[in-house]
């Protein structure tokens, strides 16, 4: 799977890394899903024997080989700064899944 990291975000995770004395290994998990995809959570964790590796900018990335790979075919990691400070992990190739039911979504 692909895996891009801004350059802000790479700085961010090692500032957090260096601060609490973690090893640079993430987990990229599905937190939820609904009409307009899935949205993605980060985590430190250590691998599992059924995992997939990916390194960017001397950070391995985790990622199940079930689930994140269901809702998307590569992933674009960054950080914005100021009211809603965080990591934004938005899917560069989105995987459209049927919704179900109950909502307005065109599929």
């Amino acid at each position: 799977m692909e895996i891009k990291l801004s350059q802000l975000a790479t700085e961010k995770i090692n500032e957090v890394v260096k601060s609490n004395d973690e090893t640079p290994t993430l987990r990229i998990y599905v937190t939820s899903v609904g009409c307009s995809g899935a949205k993605f959570g980060l985590a430190f964790d250590d691998a599992k024997e059924t995992d997939t590796l990916t390194e960017v900018n001397g950070i391995t990335f985790i990622t199940d080989t079930e689930y994140v790979p269901e809702y998307s075919n590569g992933l674009d990691i960054d950080f914005t700064e100021g009211e809603n400070e965080g990591f934004v992990i938005k899917s560069l190739i989105p995987i459209k899944k049927s919704c179900g039911g109950g909502c307005n979504c065109n599929h």
